[in-house]
C-alpha cells in the first residue's frame, strides 16, 4: 500500500486519484438512488489548515475541488510541514462526494498523496443518519500520513474507523460518543473512546455547558515516531456560545479546562476556540475558526512542559445555480 518514490513521476498517483474519483462516483450514485435528496448544484469546495506549536513545528494544508450537480467531483491538495532546519512538502489528487437530505449526510474523499517522496492512498468518510427524531448513528473513517517529523520522514500512515452516536435526551441535553480504533503502519494499534455531554443552560440562548472525555490505549507504545503513551485518559469541562449575527453569519466560541492522565502522571489541560460561519439557510457555506490549546495530543507531537498548539481552519462551498 505504500512506496517510496520521486515526486517527479506523477503517473501512478494520477491513476490512483482517478480510480478513487470513479469509486466515489459509484458510491454517490447509489446514495442518491436510496434517498430523497434535496436539489443540488455544482460547486467549488475548499478546505485549509494552518498550525504552529511551541516546538516550532508548522503545518499548512490546502484542498480545492469541484463538485458536479450529482454530488461527486474531483480535487487536489498540497501540504507543507516545517521545523527549524527541516521541511517537507506533499501533493495529491482525490475524488470526492457530498450529499445531504433531511435523513442523512455523507462526505467522502478518496485519493493519493505524495509526501516527502512517500506515496500512499489517503481518504476520509463521514456518514450520519437520523434513525429516530432524537438519535443519529454514523460511521467515520480516515487514512492519512502521520504528521510528525519522524512520521513524515519514515512514510508512516494511520487508518482509523469509528462508530458515531448522537442522542438528544431532552431538548436541552445531548450526548455524543465516538468509539473506534486507529491502526498505525508501525504496527501500533490504538482503540479509543470519546464522549461529549452538552446541556443548554438557558433555553434558546445558545449558551451550553459541556463535559468532554477521551480515553485510548496503545498496544506498542514509546516507539518514538509520535506521541504514544501506554494509555491516556482525560476529562474537561467548559462553556460554549453560539449567536446569530442577523441572518448572515453565526458567531461561536468555547473554552474548557480539565486534566489529562497517562502512565507517566497527570497534567492540567485547557483549550479555546472562536470562529464565524454563515447561516445554514444560505447556499454558499463557509467557516473560519481559530483554536489554541496546551494539549499536545491535538496532533502527533510529543510536546513537553509549556507546550502550546494554535491552528486556523477554513471551509468553503460555493454552489453554482
Amino acid at each position: 500500500m505504500q512506496a517510496s518514490r520521486s515526486l517527479s513521476t506523477p503517473a501512478p498517483w494520477l491513476r490512483v486519484g482517478l480510480a478513487g474519483a470513479l469509486a466515489i462516483g459509484a458510491v454517490s450514485a447509489a446514495f442518491g438512488q436510496s434517498a430523497d435528496r434535496q436539489a443540488t448544484h455544482s460547486a467549488i469546495t475548499g478546505d485549509a489548515l494552518f498550525s504552529n506549536d511551541s516546538d516550532h513545528f508548522r503545518e499548512a494544508r490546502g484542498y480545492l475541488g469541484y463538485l458536479f450537480s450529482n454530488g461527486w467531483g474531483l480535487g487536489g491538495g498540497v501540504t507543507y510541514y516545517g521545523a527549524p532546519d527541516w521541511s517537507a512538502r506533499g501533493r495529491g489528487l482525490f475524488g470526492q462526494c457530498r450529499s445531504a437530505d433531511a435523513q442523512q449526510t455523507l462526505s467522502a474523499r478518496v485519493g493519493v498523496m505524495d509526501t516527502d517522496g512517500h506515496t500512499t492512498p489517503t481518504g476520509a468518510l463521514d456518514f450520519m443518519r437520523h434513525v429516530t427524531s432524537a438519535t443519529s448513528l454514523g460511521v467515520s473513517a480516515e487514512r492519512d500520513v502521520v504528521d510528525s517529523i519522524k512520521g513524515i520522514e519514515n512514510g508512516l500512515t494511520y487508518d482509523s474507523l469509528a462508530l458515531v452516536l448522537d442522542h438528544q435526551f431532552t431538548p436541552r441535553f445531548t450526548v455524543g460518543a465516538v468509539a473506534g480504533a486507529m491502526w498505525f503502519s508501525d504496527h501500533n494499534t490504538r482503540p479509543f473512546l470519546r464522549t461529549r455531554w452538552s446541556y443548554e443552560l438557558v433555553q434558546n440562548s445558545g449558551v451550553n455547558a459541556y463535559i468532554k472525555t477521551r480515553h485510548y490505549y496503545d498496544t506498542d507504545p514509546g516507539l518514538g515516531n509520535y506521541y504514544s503513551p501506554r494509555w491516556l485518559g482525560e476529562v474537561s469541562g467548559g462553556l460554549s456560545w453560539r449567536a446569530a449575527l442577523s441572518d448572515k453569519a453565526v458567531f461561536f466560541v468555547s473554552a474548557d479546562t480539565g486534566r489529562q492522565n497517562t502512565e507517566s502522571g497527570g497534567t492540567g489541560i485547557w483549550g479555546a476556540r472562536i470562529g464565524l460561519q454563515n447561516h445554514r439557510s444560505r447556499k454558499m457555506q463557509w467557516q473560519v475558526a481559530v483554536e489554541t490549546t496546551n494539549n499536545h495530543t491535538s496532533g502527533f507531537s510529543s510536546g513537553g512542559d509549556g507546550y502550546r498548539y494554535t491552528s486556523v481552519t477554513g471551509q468553503l462551498v460555493v454552489p453554482f445555480n
